[in-house]
C-alpha cells in the first residue's frame, strides 16, 4: 500500500518541472533550429526537451488558427489542464527520374503516424507507425540486396528499418513502429522504457553508435548529478542478428538474439566546454549448441567500467571519447576516439559546426573528417553473433570500418525557404561496404587492399511547411560516384522530416 501510495504522489505531482520529458526527434537538419552550440551533454542523445533543448517559442502570434494548424502546430492538438495530446501524419512522397531500362521510377511512398502525449510534467510517451516501400537508386538496391539470404526469407534490408521484403519487382517494402514511455521522478532523474534507438556523438556521424541502425527494445537511465554538471546515461537493449535460428520447425524462425548495453558518462561545467567517456558492449546470447543463453554478468550492470571485468574477448567491447568545445558564440569543435578493446584499434572524428553562420537564423554550416581502421569492429572466427550491428545495419557508422571520409554539409534558410547540402568524400581500404563488420578478424576479406573512392554530392532546395512535424517541400540532386562510375538522380520530395536515412553511404 506504501509503495502505490508513493507511486500516486508522483504520478499527480505536475509542477515539478517548467517542461515535458519527450525525446527530441532525430534530425540532423531541423535540430540546429534549438541552437546546437549552446546544448549542455549534447553527445548523449536523443535531447530531453525539458533538460537540454529549449523548446521552440519563436511562432508569429499573429497566425490565425488556420495559419498556426498550417504552418505550426500538429494536426490533432489537444490541450486540457495538465494533459496534453498530440496526433500526425507521417509521411515522404518522392518521385525520382526512371531506371535506365525504363521498367520503373525510382520513389518512395512512405505513410504513418505519429501519436504524443504528456501527462503532467512527470510522464511522456511517444509512439510511430511507418509502413514504407522503395525503389532505391542502384547503389543503395546494390547493398540491400548484398544483406539478402532468400533462403530465410530475408530478400534484403531497407536501411534505417530492418529486413525488407521485395515489393513488386524491383522494390523493398517494411514497416517499421516505435515508441517510448518516459518517466522523471523529479528533475534529476529520467528513466525511459521503448522501442527506438540512440546517438552517442556531437557529429553528423558516430563511431560510438548511431540512429541509422533500426529499432530495438532497450531499458534506459538517465540521472543529472552536481547542478547538471554531470549527466549519466545508460541504455540496456535487446538487438538480433539478420540471421535465423537453425533447425526451426517454421520458415519464419526467430533471428538470433544479442545483448547489447552502452554507457556514457558526460561533463558539462557549461555550455561552452564537454568531455564524456563511453563504454559499449555486444554480449553474447546464443550458441550454436546450447541455443539460447544468458550473457555475461557485466551486461546487467548499468554502471560505466564493469565491462573490464568480462575480460573474455568473446563480447565486443567498445570504449570511446567525446569532447565538444565553442571557440566563438555558435562556433563548436568536437572529437570523438572509438576504441576496441583490448585496445588494439582506433577510430577517430573530428569536426566543427557553425551554428547560424553570418547571423541567417535556422541554419548552419559543418565540416567533418572521419577516419576508421579496418578490422575496429570485428570478432575472432566464431563469434560473428557478437557483430557490431543490428539486423544487418551497422551500429555506427553506416560504412562500418576501413575508410576516411571526409563531409561538408549545411542548411541556409531564409524563413519558410532553405537551401541544403551534404557532399562528402571517401576513400576504402577494401571494396565491401561495411561487411567486414560481419566477417570474422581473419577472413581474408581483409588481405585485400583496394583503391576505392566514393563521391557523394546532395543538393537540395525547398519550402519549410509545418514545424511540428518538420513537414517541406524540396526538389533536389544526388549524384554518386565510385571509383569513376557515376549515378546522377532527381528527386521531387514532400514529406516529413523526423528520422535520419543516412542514404549518404
Amino acid at each position: 500500500m506504501k509503495k502505490c501510495f508513493f507511486l500516486g504522489l508522483n504520478l499527480i505531482a505536475i509542477l515539478v518541472f517548467n517542461a515535458q520529458i519527450k525525446n527530441t526527434s532525430f534530425s540532423k537538419y531541423y535540430n540546429f533550429n534549438n541552437h546546437v552550440s549552446s546544448i549542455k551533454h549534447s553527445s548523449i542523445q536523443p535531447y530531453l526537451e525539458s533538460h537540454q533543448i529549449n523548446v521552440d517559442s519563436n511562432e508569429r502570434k499573429n497566425r490565425s488558427k488556420i495559419g498556426k494548424k498550417v504552418f505550426t502546430e500538429s494536426l490533432l492538438n489537444i490541450v486540457e489542464n495538465d494533459v496534453h495530446l498530440t496526433a500526425d501524419p507521417l509521411f515522404n512522397f518522392t518521385i525520382g527520374p526512371k531506371h535506365n531500362s525504363g521498367n520503373y521510377r525510382y520513389h518512395a511512398n512512405v505513410r504513418g503516424f505519429r501519436i504524443t502525449g504528456d501527462l503532467g510534467n512527470n510522464i511522456s510517451f511517444e509512439t510511430r507507425f511507418y509502413e514504407n516501400q522503395f525503389l532505391y537508386p542502384d547503389f543503395l538496391k546494390e547493398k540491400s540486396v548484398s544483406r539478402s539470404n532468400p533462403s530465410q526469407g530475408i530478400d534484403g534490408i531497407a536501411f534505417g528499418l530492418g529486413r525488407a521484403k521485395n515489393f513488386e519487382d524491383f522494390g523493398n517494402d517494411a514497416s517499421l513502429a516505435n515508441g517510448y514511455l518516459s518517466y522523471s521522478p523529479s528533475k534529476y532523474l529520467n528513466f525511459q522504457i521503448g522501442h527506438g534507438r540512440h546517438f552517442f556523438g556531437d557529429g553528423y556521424r558516430s563511431h560510438l553508435m548511431s540512429d541509422y541502425a533500426p529499432d530495438y527494445p532497450y531499458i534506459s537511465g538517465q540521472y543529472y548529478l552536481f547542478n547538471n554538471k554531470l549527466l549519466y546515461k545508460h541504455v540496456t537493449a535487446w538487438m538480433r542478428n539478420l540471421k535465423r535460428i537453425p533447425a526451426a520447425s517454421t520458415p519464419e524462425a526467430l533471428f538470433i538474439p544479442k545483448s547489447t548495453s552502452f554507457n556514457q558518462l558526460s561533463f558539462s561545467p557549461n555550455a561552452k566546454f564537454s568531455i564524456a567517456v563511453f563504454e559499449g558492449g555486444v554480449y553474447q546470447s546464443y550458441e550454436l549448441q546450447n541455443g539460447n543463453i544468458n550473457p555475461d554478468l557485466s551486461f546487467y550492470s548499468p554502471i560505466i567500467g564493469t565491462k573490464l571485468i568480462d575480460i573474455d574477448t568473446v563480447n565486443n567491447i567498445i570504449y570511446g571519447f567525446n569532447g565538444a568545445y565553442n571557440l566563438f558564440i555558435n562556433l563548436k569543435i568536437y572529437n570523438q576516439i572509438a576504441i576496441k578493446y583490448p585496445f588494439k584499434s582506433y577510430g577517430f572524428q573530428l569536426g566543427i559546426i557553425w551554428d547560424n553562420p553570418f547571423k541567417i537564423e535556422n541554419s548552419f554550416l559543418n565540416f567533418e573528417w572521419n577516419n576508421s581502421p579496418t578490422s575496429l569492429y570485428s570478432m575472432q572466427e566464431g563469434q560473428q553473433f557478437q557483430s557490431y550491428s543490428h539486423l544487418g545495419h551497422e551500429l555506427a557508422h553506416p560504412m562500418g570500418a576501413g575508410f576516411q571520409e571526409f563531409l561538408f554539409r549545411g542548411q541556409l534558410s531564409y524563413k519558410l525557404l532553405f537551401i541544403r547540402f551534404n557532399y562528402n568524400y571517401a576513400k576504402m581500404i577494401n571494396n565491401y561496404s561495411g561487411n567486414e563488420i560481419f566477417e570474422f578478424l581473419d577472413n581474408q576479406l581483409f588481405n585485400i587492399i583496394l583503391d576505392n573512392t566514393r563521391l557523394f554530392l546532395n543538393t537540395n532546395v525547398g519550402v519549410m511547411l509545418n514545424k511540428a512535424t518538420n513537414m517541406e517541400l524540396s526538389i533536389g540532386h544526388l549524384t554518386r560516384i565510385k571509383n569513376n562510375l557515376a549515378e546522377n538522380y532527381i528527386f521531387l520530395s514532400w514529406r516529413t522530416y523526423l528520422k535520419n536515412d543516412y542514404f549518404d553511404q
